[in-house]
Parts: structure tokens; sequence; C-alpha cells
């Protein structure tokens, strides 16, 4: 269960407010000195000045300044002034989360403005409209006004502005899980910056591209963005920008399983912070800390760091620090068995986001206290909240909270042995967690997609700068050969001179000629590898969809013509026909739910997204779990399994391996065997290694066969005894899984006589 959201920052405030506290006090009272000398006309700018230095300082303040400068501006009819002094009163409202009054302001702005035609102007107004927007999530809207802040810069050619509007843009199609194309307008920004020499904005950029790649779990690329952003920061020593991406580097190695490394980074981040007397910043590193505590199972140390995070949250009067400070405390002194703290911790955490409208941290807030209420064995508060929870997150539709609600759900109903509807919340659990998968996988794609036509244009323009140079050198090279021809006519006794000058030159052009066409054939051999690379991918693919369109559509044809019949004429059939169409319904269900589950599996093996978690793991209790689901189809077939496993067999492996490979093999043994077979589970050590076999008294399978299991481009699969239908795809799966944990699958068959199926795993 998440504990928190952990929270990539971009202090982009850091970024236009670099002054120090001291520094600021004295540009403020510079400013009340050249007030008091200051005519009508100057006052309105030098008021607004005020107004933009009070904002860390009084909200009220800043208000007041400006709205004594729009008087002024109204007076003296300054058409600017009063534009500057809305767009003041605008940012008050803006940070005071006031949406409607800022926008209010902004568009009175923004009309006169547009009157005064002021460009550079016009993009900031712009820019402030869609920041409202995003703020309040909003990002169709955000794009929108950004895209003409973006228009306006391009107009003017201002480089600085362009970068900064399309990776502006490029975020708030990061907000919409849209990576393709924010990665299209970050890169266009990162270019932009490149050759405008702007260190800030370059670090920026190549920070968001890493918070980018982090969130598609491009775990590599991220940390590869993130190390140059933090060489550009320490280069112009940006010390906000080095604080931001010591902490976005905690996430990505808390991110992979790293914690020393997590740690290291969160304690510079709060080191830095708390030399700048950064508050919000100490506090964000005090929860991060925390989170790596807690994932590490130090409880006390984690209740440490939540408590440092609540107090100086509380101190900053910031709603939302301290909620989720007080939901992570909860959490941990529900994991402590304290149930009492735990209820009123979370209870608070609740309260406070409803009292901010944050429904996002609200769903999570019922999902947490609806654990502790399942943990309580109060079913009816568990099942109040969960439903509370599950209405919000269709609303705003997160599937990442909607996906642990199911999760409790069946778990909830598995507690009350009401197995059919603990089924029921489990295949919604799936689907949805399917359903993030996919989005993950595609995003992907996508990914490897832009990479590849980024990496095509960029060996394209380095083939046409190639070209160039080269034709620069023919054209030298004749303008010398002329040269030297006229040099012969004029000065004949230096012939042999100028022949041996000649011949020097032509030497040294030639091999430079062959050094670049050297260099433009390792290019196009880049160029065919990147080719091929994607040639493979595509066949890939082509046979990964030809499964799915080929194995999904039959079991959906049954499926939908049983349902049907049973509908539509459900009066003419017995009670006896009526179970018969539902067992197939059931069991057509569940192969077709197995078939997705290895489905997505498979296509995140290829795609290089599972990275592996390997933790201890109770062998018997795993099997368990996989048998409690497939125990209705053994039934049918009268098929005795037994676990074997002693319930103190310990392994060292990722636990998702291990459910997909112990579900695929023990399914797959009970479509083979026969009516009244026996399957049996068992477990030995071997050395340091257990061993792990799946044998049942079935069908078997010829030598032959067996060679040919573990070949996705056969397309090999069998009918069952029952004449079960499968794609072949489990075992392949499993074996794919295994070798990525340096295991191997091995069979054992006979025909008529039965198989068994070996793997083996480090034992604890």
């Amino acid at each position: 269960m998440l504990k928190s959201k952990i929270l990539t920052i971009l202090l982009i405030a850091a970024f236009f407010i670099s002054a120090t506290a001291q520094e600021n006090r004295k540009i403020i009272d510079s400013l009340f000195t050249q007030l008091e000398l200051a005519n009508d006309e100057e006052k309105i700018d030098i008021l607004n000045e005020l107004a933009f230095n009070y904002w860390r300082y009084s909200l009220d303040s800043s208000l007041y300044y400006a709205t004594e400068a729009l008087n002024i501006a109204h007076i003296l009819k300054s058409q600017k002034g009063i534009s500057d002094a809305y767009n003041r009163i605008g940012n008050v409202y803006h940070f005071r989360n006031d949406k409607n009054k800022a926008l209010e302001y902004y568009n009175k702005c923004l009309q006169i403005r547009l009157e005064l035609g002021d460009s550079k102007s016009i993009s900031n107004i712009y820019n402030n409209i869609a920041s409202v927007y995003e703020d309040n999530g909003a990002s169709d809207s955000a794009i929108i006004y950004y895209t003409k802040a973006l228009q306006e810069s391009i107009k003017r050619d201002d480089k600085f502005d362009i970068a900064f509007f399309n990776s502006n843009i490029g975020i708030n199609y990061k907000y919409q899980s849209n990576y393709k194309k924010a990665l299209e307008f970050l890169l266009k920004a990162l270019d932009i910056a490149k050759n405008a020499e702007n260190a800030n904005a370059l670090g920026r950029i190549n920070n968001i591209l890493g918070n980018i790649y982090q969130e598609i779990s491009g775990y590599d690329d991220a940390l590869s963005y993130y190390f140059t952003a933090l060489k550009i920061f320490q280069g112009t020593n940006n010390q906000a920008g080095i604080s931001m991406t010591y902490n976005n580097l905690g996430i990505i190695y808390q991110s992979i399983g790293d914690q020393s490394k997590a740690l290291e980074y969160y304690r510079k981040t709060l080191e830095m912070d708390i030399a700048s007397g950064l508050l919000e910043g100490q506090a964000n590193a005090y929860n991060n800390i925390g989170t790596v505590y807690d994932e590490m199972g130090d409880k006390n140390k984690a209740l440490e760091y939540y408590n440092k995070a609540l107090a100086l949250n509380t101190e900053l009067n910031s709603s939302d620090g301290i909620g989720t400070a007080m939901n992570n405390i909860g959490l941990i002194y529900l994991d402590l068995g304290n149930f009492d703290k735990a209820n009123t911790n979370l209870h608070k955490a609740a309260e406070i986001s409803k009292s901010l409208n944050d429904n996002y941290s609200l769903a999570n807030n019922y999902n947490n206290l609806a654990n502790l209420y399942l943990r309580q064995k109060q079913y009816s508060k568990a099942q109040e909240y969960l439903n509370m929870a599950i209405e919000i997150t269709k609303q705003i539709e997160t599937k990442e909270w909607l996906v642990e609600s199911y999760e409790l759900y069946h778990k909830l109903y598995i507690e009350q042995n009401n197995y059919k509807k603990a089924l029921e919340y489990y295949k919604l659990y799936t689907e949805v967690k399917a359903g993030i998968n996919e989005t993950i996988n595609s995003n992907r794609i996508a990914d490897i997609k832009i990479k590849y036509e980024t990496d095509y244009v960029e060996a394209e323009n380095e083939l046409l700068k190639k070209d160039n140079e080269i034709h620069v050198l023919q054209i030298n090279r004749q303008k010398n050969i002329m040269n030297y021809w006229l040099g012969f006519t004029i000065l004949i006794l230096l012939l042999a001179v100028i022949s041996f000058s000649r011949f020097r030159l032509k030497k040294r052009t030639n091999s430079l000629l062959e050094q670049k066409n050297s260099e433009l054939q390792e290019a196009n051999q880049k160029l065919l590898v990147s080719e091929k690379n994607l040639k493979e991918l595509n066949a890939t693919k082509d046979r990964f969809f030809s499964i799915i369109a080929h194995d999904l559509k039959n079991p959906f044809q049954s499926l939908l013509g049983f349902s049907e019949t049973l509908y539509t004429d459900i009066d003419k059939y017995s009670q006896e026909e009526i179970k018969e169409y539902s067992r197939i319904i059931l069991e057509t269900s569940q192969n077709l739910f197995n078939l997705l589950g290895n489905l997505l599996q498979w296509a995140k093996s290829q795609l290089g997204n599972m990275p592996l978690n390997p933790k201890e793991i109770n062998i018997h209790d795993a099997v368990e779990d996989v048998l409690s689901v497939l125990k209705i189809t053994a039934q049918n077939k009268e098929i005795n399994i037994k676990n074997l496993v002693t319930k103190s067999t310990i392994v060292w492996a990722d636990k998702h391996v291990i459910a997909t490979v112990l579900r695929n093999l023990i399914s797959n043994a009970i479509k083979f065997t026969n009516k009244g077979g026996v399957i049996t589970i068992s477990a030995i050590k071997e050395e340091n290694e257990i061993k792990i076999s799946v044998n049942d008294n079935g069908k078997g399978i010829s030598q032959e066969n067996i060679n040919r299991l573990f070949r996705i481009e056969e397309g090999f699969s069998t009918k069952g005894t029952e004449n079960e239908s499968g794609t072949g795809l489990g075992l392949i799966l499993c074996n794919e899984l295994l070798t990525q944990s340096n295991g191997k699958l091995i069979v054992e068959s006979s025909l008529g006589k039965g198989s068994t199926f070996h793997f083996n795993l480090p034992g604890v």
C-alpha cells in the first residue's frame, strides 16, 4: 500500500526569486526611500515593485500596495500602470488559491496589454493565466494559454521565453500522462536552451525530463538527465537547483530499491535547505527520509522523521504538508498495532484533505482508514470508507487509488469467507491493474518511438553537416588548384616549390575526405543497426498481436454466445443445463483472465519494464495463494492438488515472478490432468538452493514437443484433457521470468504418464 505521494519538487519559485531575505529587505527599504521623493507617475511603478517584493512576507501588504498603484494609475489614466497593478493583484489571489479572482484580474490586465501591443508583457500575462489553470489541474486550458505565450515569444524571437514556454507545455502534457507530447516539447526546449547557452534553463529542463522518465520507469534515462542537471547547477552555483536535483536523485534511488543512496541524496537536500533556511524544503526532506526508513522496516526511525516534518509544516501553517505528515504517522501507528493513534492521525489527515478539496489525497486517506478498520475486523466501517474512496476515485479518474480499493475489498471478503465476492473484486483489481500497466507500456513504446525518431533526425542532421563540410573542402580545393596554376603561369621559376606544395595539399585534403567518408559510413552503419532493432521490435509486436487477435477472439465468442443464450432463453433450460452453461462461462472467464495476465506480464518483460524486487518468500504460502484462485477449476475436474511444501521453506525471489510462475505451472497441470487425477507441489533443498516441482499424472508431452515449448515463433499449444485451449504463452513467460531471475525451467515428461516442471531459487 502506498504510504504517501512522494513529491518530485520543481521549486519553480526558486528560479525567479533568487535574492535572500536580507537582500529582499534592502530592496524594500530602498523602494520606500524612492517613494518619498517620487512624483505621482513614478509612484505607480514603485508601488507595483513593492507589491512584488512583499509576496514572500505579507500578501495583505502586497495587495495594499498594488491597490494604491491602481488608484493612482486610474487618476493619471496610465494604461500600463493599470495593467501592471491588475497583474500584481491577480498574483496575490493566485497565491491565495482564489482561482476565480486571480483570473478576473489577469484577464483585465490581458485586455489592456493586448491594446498596448507589448509582446513581452502579453507573453507574461498569458503565462500567469496558464499557471492558474495548471495549479487547478486544468491542463488543457493551461496548454492553450502557454501556447499563446509561446506564439508571442516566437514573434519577437525571444530564445529564453521560447524554451521556457515549450517546457511548460511539455510539463502539462506530462500531467496528462501524454508522455510522447511532453517529450516532444521538452526536447525542443532543450535544443533551444543549448543554442541560447542558458544554463539555468538547461538545468530546469533536464530535471523535468528526468521527472518524465521517472514516471514511466525509465530510471537509467532519468538518472542521466538528473546528473546532467546537477552538473549544470553546480557550475552556476544555483543552490535551489542543486537541492532540487539531490531530492530527485533520492526519489530515483528509492524507486529502484537502493535505500542507502536514497538516504544519501535526501540528507544532502536537507543539509542545503537547513543552510539556506528553506523550511518548506526541510519539511519535504524529512518526509522523504521518513518514507525510506518506513520501506526499510525501521518504523520508529520513520516516525521520528515524519514527526519532524509535521512540526515544520505546522510552523509554516502548511495544511497540505500537515495532512501528508499525519497520513504517514497514522500508517506507522497502524503498522505498529497502535490503532487508537492510527485512527486519530488518519482521520485528521482526511479532514485536512477534505477542507482543501484535495480529492486525490482524500481517496488515499479513505483507503488507509478502510485498511485500519479491516485490521480491527470492523468490516462495515471498512466497507463504508472503501465505498467513499471508490466514489471519489471514479470522479477524478485516478486508477492509482482505485486498484488499492479493489484489493482491500478482495481482502475484506476473503476474511469474511465470501469467496464469490472476493473473486469479483479480485477481477476488478486485476482489470484496473492491467489498465495501469497497459498505460505504462504504451508510454514506454511512445518513448522508444520518440527516442528512435530523435536519434534518426540527429543522425540525418549530422550527415548534412558532414556533406556541407565536404562540399566546402571541395570548393576550397578547386580554388587552391586555380591559385597554384596562376602562380605557375606568373612565377615559372617557382615550379618545383609550387608542385611540391600542391602535392602535400592534395594528400592532406584526400586524407581529410577519407576521414569524413569513414565518419559517414559509421553513421550509416548506426542507422542500419537502429533500423534492424526497430524491425525486430515490430516482428515481436506482430507475433504478440496475432496471439491477442486469435486467442482472445474465441473465448469472447464463447462468453457472448453462452451468456446471450442464458439471457434470452433461460426459461427454456433446466437447472442442470443452466448450471452447465454457467460452468462453461466461469471456466472461459478464468482462462481468459489467465491469458490476459500472461500477455501483460510478457509485454512488460519484453519492454524491460519489470524491475525485480527480491525478498524473502514463503513458498508454502505462495502456493496456497495460487491454489485459492485455481481451486474451482480443479474441483470441476475432481483433481486432488497436494501442497507438500513445508511451511518453513523460504526462498529469495521477486514475489510477482513466483506468483506468475506457480499460477501458470499449476494451471497447465490442471489442464493436462485427467478427471480424478492428482497434482503435487513439492520443494527440496539442494545445497544453497530450493528446487520447486509441480508434478501431474496427466497426458504427458513428447520429447519433440518439449523442444518447442519455449519458442514464441512456434506458437505451440495443445488441447487439454477436456479439450481446453491455450496460447502456449504461459510457459514462455515462466521461462523468461526465471531467466531474468538467474533461474531455469526444466521439463520432465512421458506420454501417458504425466509431467514434472522444476525450477530452482536461492534459499534463505
